[in-house]
């Protein structure tokens, strides 16, 4: 195996081009976000529901969408 195709360098298609910010919260709280957002018509998923949700903070400050 080279290098340049070993499992190392490797990169998921859905994340091309993108870079990941985490965050951490109390292990009880994970339930109680997931269906905030999803009660607030963000989405059902952690990722879907935070990207929704900065996407229409963006709108409001007249910034471009992430996607």
């Amino acid at each position: 195996m080279t290098a340049s195709n070993s499992p190392m360098n490797q990169v998921q298609a859905s994340r091309l081009g993108r870079s990941a910010i985490t965050f951490f919260v109390q292990p009880q709280s994970k339930a109680s976000i997931r269906a905030a957002l999803a009660d607030g018509g963000y989405g059902t998923s952690f990722q879907q529901g935070i990207v929704n949700l900065l996407n229409e903070l963006m709108a409001k400050q007249n910034r471009e969408p992430i996607t």
